[in-house]
Parts: C-alpha cells; structure tokens; sequence
C-alpha cells in the first residue's frame, strides 16, 4: 500500500512541479511558509491518505483555552470541512487534520484539497500570532 502513497505523492510532484518524496517516517512534510508545513502520509491500515498540520504552538493561560474553545466549535462546524482541530499536548501545538480513502484520490484532487487546508492552517496560524482566538 506505500505504494499507492508513493504512488499518488508523485504524480502530485509532477502537478506541483516540486521534488516530493517519502522520508523515513514514511511521510512526507511540505514547507509552505517558515513555521506552517504540510505533513501527507498513509494511516495505519495504509487505507487512507492522511494531511496533517501542527498549525502553531499555544502558550498556556486563558488564550489557549480560548483558542480551543474556538478550534471545538468550528470542528462542530457542518461538513464539508477542510479539517478537524485537535491539540496536541506532547509540543502545546493546534493541530489540523483531515483523512480522505486513497479509493477516491488522484493527484488533481489532491492538489485541489490542500488549497483549502492550507488556507485554513495558515488563517489560524496568523490569527493566533496576532493574539486572536480565531479567525
């Protein structure tokens, strides 16, 4: 099934004209600006193609759970949505994450999906270094 992944995160290469390869986590991580990058890997079951982003580190207090209160209610959000918030707590960071079948993927729809994921990372990412809750 590394494949399928390899597979799809070349024609992906070819499409974006960038050089995208699987590194030893068997992923691969997309630097979009300093600070936001883009990980592309296959789930567990090899079944699904995951993008995930650690969108920025949260210093604790009243902001952080502010902005999780937030990132709660836009998961809560009806579909479609580009992502699911989470936090991770191991690095204080808002994560953003979203699983799609590698059954419905090609690399155009690929390219169209990260668009929208990596508009939203990147929102929240400066709404949150300018000392807002969200967007």
């Amino acid at each position: 099934m590394l494949d399928r992944f390899n597979e799809l995160l070349q024609g992906l290469a070819l499409l974006l004209d960038l050089p995208l390869h699987i590194d030893k986590h068997h992923a691969c991580a997309i630097q979009i600006q300093p600070g936001l990058i883009i990980q592309l890997q296959a789930d567990k079951s090899q079944e699904n193609l995951l993008i995930v982003c650690k969108v920025v580190e949260l210093p604790p207090g009243r902001f952080r759970e502010n902005v999780l209160k937030e990132a709660l209610k836009a998961n809560a959000l009806p579909d479609p949505r580009v992502g699911t918030f989470s936090y991770l707590a191991l690095s204080n960071h808002l994560v953003l994450f979203q699983n799609y079948p590698f059954d419905v993927l090609n690399r155009e729809r690929v390219a169209g999906l990260l668009g929208p994921f990596i508009e939203a990372a990147g929102k929240w990412r400066t709404a949150i270094q300018q000392g807002q809750s969200k967007p």
